[in-house]
């Protein structure tokens, strides 16, 4: 779905709106590992991907850690760039071929100003936002590798045919031996 449909779902926009919206949006084509958004960057940009799968990863030392992953119809969003002026410490990488629709978030500002649909609509991605981030601390700090597993297959069915193991060992917390372990039912 592109990012005209995905938010004519959601929120009434006028003609005048979507013309705004559009003369805003660059879509971006991605190949497999291709960064969309690199680490330690100072984007003021929405980044949605209309289709394909990313990651949400920030690096440490010598290996990178991935921090959630991205399909079709999801936002993602440099948090501290956009609202607190600083470097934003993950990047974005492509695990498929990706669209992204890359909306520069002051375009996006000025349109929600006078549409109070898109202005509820803003606000329930960032509740939906913080909701994510705080089920993902939970996951981390009170479920087993074994339910965190079993959450992300729930979530995420498809995710072992698009993403490599090393990502979703790391995003599970767990190594890769672990993971296959998990995966093989012992």
């Amino acid at each position: 779905m592109d990012v005209f449909q995905y938010f004519s779902s959601q929120v009434r926009l006028s003609d005048k709106e979507t013309e705004l919206l559009s003369h805003s949006v660059r879509r971006k084509k991605f190949q497999k590992k291709d960064l969309i958004l690199p680490v330690e960057n100072n984007s003021k940009n929405i980044y949605f991907i209309e289709e394909g799968i990313a990651r949400v990863f920030y690096a440490q030392k010598d290996k990178d850690i991935t921090l959630y992953f991205l399909s079709e119809n999801n936002i993602g969003l440099p948090v501290d760039s956009i609202f607190y002026n600083q470097i934003c410490k993950f990047g974005i990488e492509s695990l498929t071929e990706t669209t992204v629709a890359v909306i520069p978030y002051s375009s996006w500002e000025k349109l929600a100003e006078h549409n109070a649909g898109l202005q509820k609509f803003s606000q329930k991605l960032m509740v939906n936002y913080i909701k994510n981030a705080t089920d993902r601390i939970y996951n981390l700090k009170f479920q087993t590798p074994k339910e965190r597993f079993e959450t992300l297959l729930s979530e995420f069915p498809s995710i072992f045919l698009k993403a490599p193991l090393g990502h979703i060992a790391s995003y599970l917390g767990i190594t890769q031996e672990t993971l296959s372990r998990l995966r093989a039912g012992k």
